[in-house]
């Protein structure tokens, strides 16, 4: 069983057991990285490339060392120009491990009964309120509002609110 799966921008054929180069990926050495984004499976000869089914493809790899790749030169050159820049560089890579390649889910499937009866023998049942209780919750709901409402929204006097107002204090005139 093989899988091509993408990393970086770039596209890698894996199988169990192989170590690969990848760009580096932010994850200690010796930890396990789960590579999600397959795009082809092939499972002893059955060929997988339909999206849905290859979100459930899982490929773990483990984190063996942080790299740096070889040197690549960067040489720009105008001819009769005196232009020439140099530049060199080196890509960070991180060297994984393929240790698993698992199509579906590993997790166990729960049973749905049990849990929804742990829940219903957790809740506590509701308190019911008598009509004289509903009343005042809702005059006190009322009355807050009422405040709220007060306090909110300050009533505005003609002399901010004229040509002597605010207008007046943002574009003073010069006097000389």
């Amino acid at each position: 069983m093989y899988a091509v799966i993408k990393s970086g921008g770039k596209q890698y054929k894996v199988k169990e057991g192989d170590e690969i180069l990848v760009e580096k990926i932010e994850v200690e050495e010796g930890k396990v990285v789960n590579l999600d984004d397959v795009l082809f499976l092939n499972k002893d000869g059955e060929i997988i490339t339909d999206s849905q089914k290859l979100r459930d493809v899982k490929v773990k790899g483990k984190v063996i060392a942080h790299l740096k790749g070889d040197k690549i030169i960067v040489f720009k050159y105008r001819p009769k120009k005196r232009y020439r820049k140099k530049k060199g560089h080196r890509q960070l890579l991180t060297k994984l491990l393929i240790e698993k390649i698992t199509l579906g889910k590993e997790e166990p499937k729960k049973e749905k009964g049990v849990e929804k009866k742990a829940e219903k023998a957790t809740k506590k049942p509701r308190e019911k309120k008598g009509k004289e209780e509903k009343l005042i919750a809702k005059k006190e709901v009322a009355g807050k509002k009422e405040e709220k409402e007060k306090v909110a929204t300050p009533k505005l006097s003609k002399k901010t609110t004229g040509k002597t107002g605010a207008k007046a204090k943002r574009n003073p005139k010069k006097i000389s």
